[in-house]
């Protein structure tokens, strides 16, 4: 699973300029924008479209999420009319992790201001430490968590972004619940994600890190790489990206050393001895009933497809054809590891393309097994 977040700084000029098409060819799962700056986002085709716009001045501040995942819940805002006026936060819920994007105040220019940021982050912490999920939380948090991320942090000391009290915000949570994801997979400087809109700041790299992935101790071990995409254009900041193990299957995300889904129960590691042997034509006894595993005995394109939706998974899956061929004239039940909510869809495009059609109403697959070997149960009962 790809999971990408990107301080736009007005979707907009990002849409017209075509950097939104430009970021959807990294081809994310999840696509999680800050400083949307608009009441209304287009939808894209295969994404669930969230947004949670500025109410009270529509033409700032705001987030969106673009997901190919269904969220269990969605949450906009954590109850605080301050701040959910200006649409900084939007939560989504996933089956093993909350999602969080953030787009935090500045801080700049005022001391009022900059009380107000820490009156935002009391207010965040609060709210994130109540999850009962591992939390992902990305976005732009106006923040350095060290001189590490800073082209000359001396320049920045006791100032908004870089106040005592904003490290040893980063330094608490750090140390206590949350991994910095980029910085578990790269330690070294100039690595940043914002520059100020003066002549050659970019182009000399004189920036700061101000977007990030913070997730979950706990959820260390899902995840595989993050990093900048410092050369996507279009904004004053570059979008940073964010890759966990997931399922190619329920989209789940899962420990990278688990040999199955812990929700599915489909195989997550295979050897290549074991992918050459599902290669080999199969033989199958005219006599007997055949239980087969959808999710990757039916299925011979699940790699390719892995990161669609799963509506363009059931469009453009490919069947064996041969193993096909082998059990049309067999007495069929097939079993599948997904939960009910995906398995059904997936039995219903077997049906039109087989012709099979399962009884819903028989009992577990093995005791029908055993019924139509003992003879008490028909093969043709099995199948409508």
């Amino acid at each position: 699973m790809k999971i990408i977040s990107w301080n736009v700084n007005g979707l907009k000029s990002i849409i017209e300029n075509g950097f939104l098409n430009e970021i959807l060819n990294e081809k994310p799962d999840i696509l999680c924008l800050q400083e949307v700056k608009s009441t209304e986002i287009p939808e894209i085709e295969g994404y669930y479209c969230f947004n949670n716009p500025c109410t009270t001045m529509p033409n700032l501040y705001g987030t969106a999420i673009y997901s190919k995942i269904e969220p269990i819940s969605i949450k906009y805002g954590f109850n605080d009319r301050e701040f959910d006026s200006e649409g900084r936060v939007i939560r989504l819920e996933f089956e093993n992790f909350n999602l969080y994007t953030v787009y935090a105040p500045s801080g700049a220019k005022s001391d009022e201001r900059l009380k107000r940021k820490y009156r935002f982050f009391d207010k965040l912490t609060e709210y994130v430490n109540k999850s009962n999920k591992p939390v992902i939380l990305c976005g732009d948090l106006n923040r350095i968590a060290s001189e590490i991320d800073a082209k000359n942090p001396k320049n920045i000391i006791n100032k908004s972004g870089f106040m005592p009290e904003e490290k040893e915000w980063f330094d608490e949570i750090l140390s206590a619940k949350f991994v910095d994801a980029f910085r578990k997979f790269n330690d070294t400087g100039d690595n940043f994600t914002w520059w100020p809109n003066r002549k050659g700041f970019r182009q000399q790299n004189k920036g700061y890190r101000f977007d990030y992935f913070l997730v979950s101790k706990s959820f260390e071990k899902t995840l595989t790489d993050s990093y900048i995409l410092h050369d996507q254009m279009g904004s004053d900041h570059a979008p940073i990206a964010l890759e966990l193990n997931s399922c190619p299957v329920c989209d789940t995300v899962n420990r990278i050393d688990n040999e199955y889904c812990y929700l599915c129960g489909i195989k997550m590691i295979e050897s290549d001895e074991e992918e050459s042997s599902r290669t080999e034509k199969l033989e199958i006894p005219k006599d007997k009933i055949i239980l087969l595993d959808l999710n990757y005995t039916l299925i011979s394109n699940s790699k390719e497809i892995r990161n669609l939706p799963l509506d363009e998974k059931i469009k453009t899956q490919t069947y064996e054809t041969e193993l096909i061929d082998l059990i049309k004239d067999n007495y069929v039940i097939l079993i599948t590891a997904s939960p009910y909510k995906r398995s059904h869809k997936i039995l219903r495009d077997i049906k039109e393309k087989t012709g099979f059609e399962p009884d819903e109403s028989l009992q577990p697959p093995a005791t029908c097994c055993q019924k139509v070997l003992d003879g008490e149960r028909s093969p043709a009962e099995s199948w409508r």
